[in-house]
């Protein structure tokens, strides 16, 4: 009997960047594989991004609802509780023989820790790195805890990985998924980016994402207000918003973001984007304004800067093309200033990244397949 695979995405991000990989293991004959949709890919406030999925024309094994409306902390923790009862019904009904999870969510938490009860080995992308800002920082070396095969984007990650598990056996680093989808990539152009979306190029553009600061969430809002209020200053300038992660506050941040570009005619609000359109919206921008992992891992593969605000990413490694900046009104005005003064002190050409390894998703797809054959 052919051995059964089941990878879990539950987002627009961690699908676009398992894109690749998924394309490879569905096409494997050696195993049954089973795609898994589940978070904000059903929820209609996230642009009901399943719809990606389906034009991409991937067969979706299940879909396990876990949604909310407004993402407060009792919701959080209550889709948290009722994943782990859905992934459990289903793990026990189909009986995996490997589950694949990505990143540091607390939804692939929910999906992984019923792995533990019925002996299912897991498979973790981009373990071992750090984000002292997020409380996903916990959720990451749980899940690192929790795996059997660890596949980070670096060579000190997987170092990290190692030191928890105390053993090198089944760690690898092939590089990142995401950075290696970017080499080759087919942009659309910036008309098709106006039409589509209903936004306007000017001659100095940036995107914003921001996302909660999970573990300073008091401040969240606050801090929020404070880009806006740098943002506003600049009249000359285009600014991207895109939705924050579906975190505690997020909603209070999308309502900001609305009145905001309500007001003021050179910034717009795209509520989701997708991973093509995303980077090629990257493709067409100076820099990147906020807090988001994609400023540190994907952005420097576009040879801009990244604005880096606050905590949530402290920790990762770093390009020179990341601004770092604490999240008051000046120092963000004077980063936005630095982005397109000319004594920024680095040089990156496009393609250029730290996490880039060529193959990353054959050489993910081919270790798979061997683990599975022991």
């Amino acid at each position: 009997m052919k051995k059964k695979v089941f990878l879990i995405t539950s987002n627009r991000s961690d699908y676009g960047i398992q894109k690749n990989l998924i394309k490879i293991l569905s096409k494997e004959k050696s195993f049954k594989f089973g795609l898994v949709v589940t978070g904000t890919h059903l929820n209609k406030r996230y642009g009901f991004t399943i719809k990606e999925i389906l034009k991409d024309k991937f067969k979706i094994f299940k879909k396990i609802q876990l949604n909310s409306e407004k993402y407060l902390l009792s919701d959080t923790l209550n889709i948290f509780s009722k994943g782990i009862s859905k992934f459990f019904n289903l793990y026990q009904k189909n009986k995996p023989d490997l589950i694949i999870i990505l990143g540091d969510r607390y939804e692939m938490l929910s999906a992984a820790l019923p792995s533990i009860f019925l002996k299912i080995p897991v498979a973790h992308i981009h373990g071992g790195e750090k984000t002292s800002g997020s409380f996903d920082d916990k959720f990451r070396n749980i899940l690192t805890e929790i795996s059997n095969l660890h596949f980070t984007c670096h060579d000190i990650y997987k170092r990290r990985v190692i030191q928890i598990k105390n053993t090198s056996s089944n760690v690898y680093n092939y590089g990142s998924l995401s950075v290696e989808n970017i080499k080759n990539f087919k942009f659309e152009s910036e008309k098709k980016l106006e039409k589509k979306f209903k936004i306007k190029f000017n001659k100095k553009n940036i995107l914003v994402t921001y996302h909660p600061e999970t573990n300073n969430i008091n401040y969240t809002i606050e801090d929020f207000k404070n880009i806006l209020k740098a943002v506003s200053i600049y009249k000359e300038t285009n600014f991207f918003f895109t939705s924050p992660a579906p975190d505690p506050e997020n909603y209070k941040i999308i309502f900001l973001i609305k009145k905001f570009c309500k007001e003021n005619k050179n910034c717009f609000f795209i509520k989701s984007l997708g991973r093509e359109y995303y980077f090629s919206l990257l493709n067409n921008v100076d820099a990147v304004l906020g807090n988001s992992s994609s400023g540190i891992i994907e952005v420097p593969s576009f040879g801009i800067p990244t604005i880096n605000i606050g905590n949530r990413q402290k920790g990762r490694l770093q390009a020179r093309s990341i601004i770092n900046c604490k999240n008051n009104k000046k120092e963000i005005i004077n980063s936005i200033n630095n982005v397109y003064s000319y004594n920024l002190n680095f040089k990156l050409k496009k393609n250029q990244n730290i996490f880039y390894k060529k193959n990353t998703a054959k050489n993910i797809a081919s270790t798979i397949k061997k683990y599975l054959n022991f």
